[in-house]
């Protein structure tokens, strides 16, 4: 038997790493921009780009391609962070220019708000007084036996931007328009193993990575184990590895589903020959 090197297994797991990373950039920018526009931007052909997609391997140019726009920054969710801090540093430029516009105003309005206010107090305490002088010792107040106590109300979430998989009364209106996809992502979590290899199993993972995806980038919700929304960079990481799951996902159904066709011709023409 002879021994393995330890260095040329570790050369092949940060080859196949940065593999990885290439074509999980090379499926973000196809969802962001389409397979025509993507192609331009990495000036490749894009029959060269959708057949690396689809069998999931990279020629060379495209390799070269990907390596640049890695590079350059594409995808990358530190640029994409800077741009927001950016835009929201201006935003609040603006918001503390305004704010000291109105300061003047403001305080007079506040001191208009507090002598109404020790007014009222005033008419309130004489109004105390006259009913206080009015009323009988003994009057109560009366309570009408055919009306029903009124039902309590359901305490209000603390994070509503947050996925349970537990269920609430409440969850049709915290979640709205997520609500159909909120169901059908309990019941796939509930019913759909870890791990597995099988077609159905891919197709239920598939399946699985999709919803939450739509539940993190079209609704802004945050999925378990998490309890606290995320923003930034950490939704970004919660995003990207989902995608790059579904990716590989995709490509391993795809796989199978190719696997399938001739087995199933030959059993057809196995089972003509014996009638």
């Amino acid at each position: 038997m002879t021994a393995e090197t330890p260095g040329i297994h570790r050369s092949e797991s940060i080859e196949d790493l940065h593999h990885l990373r290439l074509m999980a950039l090379l499926d973000e920018l196809v969802r962001d921009k389409g397979p025509r526009q993507a192609a331009a931007d990495l000036d490749v052909d894009h029959r060269t780009l959708t057949a690396s997609l689809e069998s999931g391997q990279l020629t060379r140019r495209m390799r070269v391609a990907l390596d640049r726009a890695l590079l350059d920054g594409a995808g990358s969710p530190a640029q994409e962070q800077r741009q927001r801090n950016d835009l929201l540093a201006g935003r609040l430029d603006r918001v503390e220019e305004l704010a000291g516009e109105t300061a003047v105003g403001l305080a007079a309005v506040q001191g208009e708000v507090a002598a109404h206010g020790q007014a009222l107090r005033s008419i309130e305490a004489r109004l105390a007084k006259v009913e206080s002088a009015q009323a009988p010792p003994s009057a109560t107040p009366a309570v009408s036996p055919s009306q029903p106590p009124s039902p309590p109300r359901a305490p209000r979430r603390e994070f509503p931007e947050l996925a349970t998989l537990e269920t609430a009364p409440d969850d049709e209106q915290v979640f709205g328009d997520a609500w159909p996809l909120i169901q059908e992502w309990r019941a796939l979590r509930q019913s759909h193993p870890d791990r597995g290899k099988g077609l159905d199993w891919l197709r239920d993972e598939e399946r699985l990575m999709t919803v939450e995806l739509a539940l993190l980038e079209e609704h802004g919700l945050t999925l378990p184990p998490q309890d606290y929304p995320l923003t930034g960079l950490n939704r970004n990481n919660q995003t990207n590895w989902r995608s790059t799951t579904l990716a590989e996902t995709r490509r391993a159904r795809r796989r199978r589903e190719r696997l399938r066709w001739p087995l199933r011709a030959l059993a057809l023409a196995l089972r003509q020959w014996r009638r």
